[in-house]
C-alpha cells in the first residue's frame, strides 16, 4: 500500500495535536479525514463523548485518536468520557474494518501515576492494547507555538517578570518537539508495525523543567522557589471556587509524580528520532540550556 492509497482518521484532528499530525501526513500525500464534533467540508461527525455515528469510520485504514475531553476532571467523568469513549470507538473501528488504531496518550500514563488525566490515559491505553492497537506516549509537547501545558506555561512566563517555580525546578521531564512526533505517526502509519506496542515519543535524556520553561518563554526569568504541595493546594483551591487557571492542579501533579524510569525500547527500533530541546534556541549566560 502506497501513501497515496492510505486513508487515515483523526479524532480530535482540530485540535493542537491532532492539527499538526494532519498536517505532516498530509503532506506526506496521505488522505486525511477529521472526525470532529462540528465537521467542515471533508471531515465527519464524531465526539467522544457519544456513540460513533454510522459510516464516520468507512474506508478508513489507519485510525489515530487524538480527542481527549480536558474538562473532565474527576476520575469519574474521566473514564465516562475518555476511557468509555475510546472504548466506544475501538468497537466502532473493528466493525468497520480500520486495520490500525493508533492511540495518542501521554508520558503521564504509567504504573503508579497519580494524576487522574495518567490514570485516565492508562486505562485507555489498555483497552487499546487489548484490541491489538499501538500506543504512543509523547513526553512534554512543544513547538514554535505549543499547545496544551507546555503553551500554557508558555503564556505564564512570558507575562510575568518574576515566576513561582515548583521547588528548585530541578527535576527531569522529557520533552517532543511535534514535528518529531508527526514524524513518528508517519512512520507508524506507512509501516509495517507490532501489533500492542507502547511507543515513548520524547528525548530520551530529558531535561530539568526549570529549563524547559526559560526555553518556551525566551527569555530571561526570575524563579521564586515555591513547594508545589502549597502551589498544587492553591490551584485546588482556585479550581473548587470554579476560577478558570492556566494550568490545572491534575496537571501539576503529573508534572512533579512523572515517570521515573520511561521505557523507550520500542521506540529505539525505529528510524525516527527526538531532538534535543536546546535546537529551540534558549537563551542563558553560555548560550545553552542543556
Amino acid at each position: 500500500m502506497t501513501a497515496s492509497t492510505i486513508m487515515v482518521g483523526i479524532t480530535g484532528i482540530s485540535g493542537y495535536v491532532g492539527s499538526f499530525i494532519a498536517g505532516r501526513l498530509r503532506q506526506a500525500s496521505l488522505d486525511c479525514v477529521g472526525l470532529v464534533r462540528r465537521p467542515e467540508l471533508g471531515d465527519r461527525r464524531y465526539a467522544l463523548d457519544a456513540a460513533v455515528p454510522e459510516g464516520a469510520l468507512d474506508n478508513i485504514d489507519t485510525l489515530v485518536h487524538c480527542a481527549w475531553d480536558m474538562r473532565a476532571a474527576s476520575w469519574s467523568e474521566a473514564v465516562e468520557v475518555n476511557v468509555e469513549g475510546t472504548r466506544r470507538l475501538l468497537a466502532a473501528a473493528s466493525a468497520a474494518g480500520v486495520k490500525r488504531f493508533v492511540f495518542i496518550s501521554s508520558m503521564s500514563a504509567f504504573e503508579g501515576c497519580q494524576s487522574v488525566y495518567g490514570k485516565s490515559k492508562l486505562a485507555a491505553e489498555r483497552a487499546v492494547l487489548d484490541a491489538d492497537g499501538i500506543v504512543v506516549r509523547p513526553g512534554l509537547i512543544y513547538g514554535d507555538l505549543p499547545g496544551g501545558i507546555t503553551g500554557a506555561l508558555a503564556q505564564l512566563a512570558r507575562k510575568l517578570p518574576v515566576l513561582p517555580m515548583i521547588g528548585t525546578g530541578r527535576f527531569r521531564l522529557h520533552p517532543c518537539h511535534e514535528d518529531d512526533l508527526a514524524e513518528l505517526i508517519l512512520y507508524i502509519c506507512t509501516h509495517d508495525m507490532p501489533v500492542g506496542g507502547v511507543f515513548t515519543a520524547a528525548q530520551r535524556d530529558g531535561c530539568e523543567f526549570r529549563d524547559i520553561v526559560q526555553a518556551v518563554a525566551g527569555r530571561s526569568l526570575v524563579f521564586i522557589p515555591v513547594p508545589w504541595q502549597l502551589a498544587w493546594a492553591a490551584l485546588r483551591s482556585a479550581e473548587a471556587i470554579g476560577l478558570r487557571t492556566r494550568l490545572k492542579s491534575d496537571s501539576l501533579l503529573g508534572l512533579v509524580k512523572s515517570d521515573p524510569s520511561p521505557d523507550f525500547s520500542m521506540t529505539a527500533q525505529l528510524p525516527v528520532t527526538f531532538r534535543y530541546m536546546n535546537t529551540m534556541n534558549p537563551i542563558g549566560k553560555s548560550g545553552k540550556l542543556l
